[in-house]
């Protein structure tokens, strides 16, 4: 009587075994999942910037202007940045920061501030926030950027596309200090 019990004691100690390692083992899965739709969505951001700092850096001289050596019209352009932004935000890039030389028919990069970016080397400085499955914002906040005692925090809005993560919206607001 002693054997049939423990015997049963054992059988079910293992049946709830292998129920909560099932269990576990699936939230596990889906801990997996989100953590590599946060990887993918994190690298393909960084590399969107990569890609708005090459077109600005790889660039050659012609005359007193520079042109990018990854675009020289602004259909080149815009499909250049539309790698890693939408459209909308591809374009409204290539107008603030590039401009038509009719002179030599070239687009050629305006000499002024770009956009602050967001780089890998510090990733804790930067917080993530999922909307939803397709909608993820990146936020960091910036201080003493613009001069002492000055705080801005900077948004990336990224949106997924089915294949990658394009960012499709920026925002750099002021933050009071207290």
């Amino acid at each position: 009587m002693f054997k049939r019990c423990a015997i049963f004691l054992i059988l079910l100690f293992l049946i709830l075994s292998c129920g909560y390692s099932y269990v576990s083992g699936k939230e596990s899965l889906q801990d997996t999942a989100e953590m590599k739709k946060y990887d993918q969505a994190w690298g393909d951001m960084i590399k969107s910037f990569e890609l708005y700092l090459a077109f600005f850096n790889d660039s050659y001289p012609a005359g007193n202007f520079t042109i990018s050596q990854h675009a020289d019209t602004y259909e080149k352009a815009l499909a250049y940045f539309s790698q890693g932004f939408n459209t909308e935000l591809a374009s409204e890039i290539t107008n603030a920061y590039t401009f038509y030389n009719p002179d030599n028919q070239k687009l050629q990069i305006l000499p002024t501030d770009g956009l602050p970016v967001l780089l890998p080397e510090n990733p804790n400085m930067i917080s993530t926030q999922f909307i939803d499955a397709d909608h993820v914002i990146f936020e960091r906040y910036f201080e003493d950027y613009y001069g002492e005692n000055t705080k801005y925090l900077y948004r990336v809005f990224c949106k997924y596309d089915g294949f990658k993560w394009k960012i499709y919206q920026l925002e750099w607001e002021p933050v009071e200090q207290s």
